[in-house]
């Protein structure tokens, strides 16, 4: 591809001196379980989202794990969840125990639609997970307001959004738990996996660390970790080994300096494709919509378009990458055709997984290469 969807060794190249200095300090001091580096990146992270508390784990799906945990939504309570998310959200509801209920989107945001969540919720009803879609922050005033009047513990799946605001709060930071992944593709990237659950509850926090170290008793895990002679091994639970290494927490240590200019970059990107974008007829290209009081961090700039599929081939043929993000949705795969969800069954999901196309957006592009996808976008459409 000349436009490809991502350039991370350009990205890390502009940055490399730091990194090298980061892995070396880790191997140099030979610790790789999590100690200092993890200590120092969760307290960087919680300042940064603006929260009391953030814990290192292994991967965004065992952020959403522990959450559900955390909130001990117990065996076969129902979690509540849009479909057009990726396997990577679902299964975390399944092996905590929950029992997936989908709720249908807003067509246009892409988001959680809070009319269509409130009546999915049941007296069984244990749990919301909100994935902010795209980078853009879901609508969670009004689904906060929805979950406080049914007593509905709330999870913030901020994966694609982080460094997005939502009413001047950054994502993450609104509701009960919030929930990053650090895998190389993101906003901000490991080089490997990586995660971080956030709240401002000491108790949830404390459940969570208990959950991420294998069950252990924070006291004796502190003290094994210090190396204090005689120290035990204490379990209060069945946890898992789930927590953030020494080398991910230093590399994500460096890269957090640079998150905000590279959020800056990608709004700049999709300011630009709407510009570009923006006479086009609806038949031809449908823009997405910023939630109001809000701004999105743009993972990709998604686009919706009858003749989507045409519009993909055209820009494959000219090297430029699209994507698919994620298509079909979930209550159309066969995996989870046991919950009786056949065709039909979210009209507003549907709509959009047959007509959206995501374009690169990454900090890394060029005001030029955006000009090019918009130009070929345009010419596909008027030529």
């Amino acid at each position: 591809m000349i436009i490809p969807g991502s350039r991370l060794r350009q990205q890390h190249e502009l940055i490399k001196d730091q990194l090298d200095q980061a892995i070396a300090r880790v191997m140099q001091k030979g610790v790789f379980t999590p100690s200092v580096e993890v200590e120092n990146f969760e307290r960087e992270f919680a300042e940064y989202v603006g929260v009391k508390y953030a814990i290192g784990v292994g991967s965004g799906s065992a952020a959403l794990m522990l959450a559900l945990g955390a909130l001990e939504i117990g065996p076969g309570g129902e979690v509540i969840l849009a479909p057009n998310a990726d396997i990577s959200v679902s299964a975390p509801l399944s092996h905590a125990g929950g029992h997936l209920v989908w709720a249908d989107i807003n067509p246009r945001t892409y988001n959680l639609d809070p009319q269509a969540l409130e009546v999915k919720i049941t007296v069984k009803t244990k749990a919301i997970v909100v994935v902010h879609m795209y980078g853009n922050p879901a609508a969670m005033s009004t689904i906060q307001q929805i979950a406080a009047k049914h007593r509905v513990g709330v999870i913030e799946d901020a994966a694609l959004a982080t460094g997005a605001t939502y009413q001047g709060k950054r994502v993450g930071s609104i509701a009960d738990l919030g929930c990053f992944s650090f895998s190389p593709g993101k906003m901000l990237g490991a080089l490997g996996k990586a995660g971080m659950i956030a709240t401002n509850n000491a108790a949830l926090a404390e459940r969570v660390r208990v959950l991420a170290s294998y069950g252990f008793s924070l006291t004796s895990l502190e003290a094994i970790e210090k190396g204090i002679i005689g120290a035990q091994f204490e379990y209060i639970q069945e946890g898992h080994n789930a927590r953030l290494d020494e080398l991910q927490a230093a590399v994500l240590r460096v890269k957090l300096q640079y998150l905000d200019s590279w959020v800056q970059r990608r709004r700049e990107n999709a300011r630009l494709y709407r510009e570009l974008l923006t006479d086009l007829e609806p038949e031809y290209v449908l823009l997405p919509q910023n939630t109001p009081d809000s701004e999105p961090a743009f993972r990709a700039f998604v686009i919706r378009s009858p003749r989507r599929d045409g519009l993909m081939h055209y820009l494959a043929e000219a090297g430029i990458w699209t994507g698919l993000t994620y298509v079909p949705p979930l209550h159309l795969q066969p995996i989870y055709q046991y919950l009786g969800d056949g065709p039909g069954s979210f009209p507003q999901t549907e709509l959009v997984a047959n007509e959206l196309l995501c374009l690169p957006t990454y900090p890394e592009l060029t005001r030029t290469e955006v000009e090019k996808v918009g130009q070929k976008i345009r010419q596909f459409f008027l030529s």
